[in-house]
């Protein structure tokens, strides 16, 4: 395994971005398609590509917000985890090496490596892996799976070491590879709840844990920006600064 460890990713809150965030909600809001909305805002704001990545993976419709938040479960509550592994570790992962974190609109905490960072198997991901499973083992749960993505090289190594961690922490369960690895987690979704951030597997199945944002919020809280309710302040004060010119407007014409 390499030992290189990759530079942060790094994403600042410059007023455009706010502003671009909020013209692609309302766009959203108005029934715009997703793609459409985001190469407009895109354009209109000349957004950078880590900006771009930014409004995609964590700028939601209320309606969507809303129904995802309501499926978060606590680990407390839970008997049965699935773990979409390369998700889960690659927000961890994030978190060790310093990248901006986002708390998106609809309450998970998302990296931005998905297109800036190619997922590999390394010392820094086993840590990561090492971290996760450290941290589940405090809870009283009955079977733990790690699924990962065949396609990514050397994820055999990584689901044996899972499950040598699990073993030497008496936790049970297991970690598999998987060519579809969604497919998979949503099939055990029937009767585990899935920890993940991925936006398809969130819709889909009834329970989730933010796993990675949970950890990630522990390590490098300093990191996690929350976007959502940097959204919402911004939108509250739109919508009072319209109130207001509409109030002038009225009373400049009843005059």
């Amino acid at each position: 395994m390499s030992m290189e460890w990759p530079e942060p990713i790094r994403l600042s809150l410059t007023d455009c971005l706010v502003e671009a965030a909020v013209d692609f909600l309302f766009l959203l809001e108005r029934g715009y398609d997703r793609r459409s909305a985001l190469s407009l805002v895109t354009g209109r704001w000349k957004l950078s590509r880590l900006e771009r990545l930014a409004l995609y993976r964590c700028v939601f419709s209320y309606t969507t917000s809303k129904r995802r938040i309501s499926k978060l479960t606590y680990l407390d509550d839970l008997a049965m985890l699935a773990i979409d592994g390369f998700n889960v570790l690659s927000t961890v992962q994030a978190s060790l090496l310093g990248d901006t974190l986002l708390l998106a609109t609809d309450g998970f905490v998302r990296d931005l490596s998905a297109s800036m960072r190619k997922i590999r198997v390394s010392p820094l991901l086993a840590s990561s892996l090492a971290i996760t499973l450290s941290y589940l083992s405090r809870y009283s749960l009955e079977h733990v799976v790690i699924v990962l993505d065949a396609q990514v090289s050397r994820s055999g190594e990584l689901a044996s070491t899972a499950r040598r961690l699990m073993e030497r922490l008496s936790m049970r369960g297991s970690a598999v590879t998987c060519r579809k690895a969604d497919t998979h987690l949503l099939r055990l979704s029937e009767d585990y709840a899935i920890a993940t951030s991925d936006s398809v597997i969130i819709d889909k199945a009834s329970r989730i844990v933010d796993l990675g944002g949970l950890l990630a919020s522990r390590i490098a809280a300093e990191k996690v920006i929350n976007l959502g309710g940097v959204i919402s302040s911004r939108v509250a004060e739109v919508a009072r600064l319209i109130a207001e010119r509409a109030s002038e407007a009225y009373e400049k014409d009843g005059d």
